[in-house]
């Protein structure tokens, strides 16, 4: 006579997953669709034009001088409203280089202006009207920002 194994509870094909588990993971994803419906349905951190919350826009041309250093002028006076000497300014330089580059994947020149602005809760954007490219210059910290809010105030020269 054969008799059938005992079953072992330490190898059981049985598996159940805790009821507290499955609870806490139906639990997270409940919150994460309460939270994406949300912000969807109430625009909440959604900024649909932030060109509408421009309280100030400042139009600017930038070139690199000579020297090294980068000049900032007004179109159309041709002034100069800042000028960053040779190894200052690399927050500027690089975030600058970085939207010209797209002007020259486009074969766009140099000359037209790029435009500064501030936004009605203080933040900062250059935006490149040729390309359409923008960036918004709060999101690489306060010290960096600083640089591009002194065009607003301007000085002759930053050392």
């Amino acid at each position: 006579m054969t008799h059938a194994p005992l079953p072992n509870p330490a190898h059981s094909h049985d598996l159940h997953p805790p009821r507290g588990l499955l609870m806490a993971i139906g639990a997270l994803i409940l919150f994460t669709l309460i939270g994406v419906g949300f912000t969807q349905f109430s625009g909440a951190g959604h900024v649909t034009n932030w060109r509408a919350l421009s309280v100030e826009s400042l139009p600017l041309v930038f070139e690199d001088g000579a020297d090294g250093s980068i000049v900032v002028r007004e179109p159309e006076t041709g002034n100069v409203l800042r000028t960053w000497a040779p190894e200052t300014g690399g927050f500027v330089r690089t975030a600058m280089r970085s939207l010209a580059l797209q002007r020259r994947q486009m074969g766009i020149g140099s000359g037209p202006a790029f435009v500064l602005h501030r936004t009605e809760n203080g933040r900062l954007i250059i935006e490149d009207p040729q390309t359409s490219e923008w960036v918004s210059l709060d999101a690489f910290g306060g010290d960096n920002v600083a640089e591009f809010r002194k065009l607003l105030s301007p000085v002759e020269t930053a050392q």
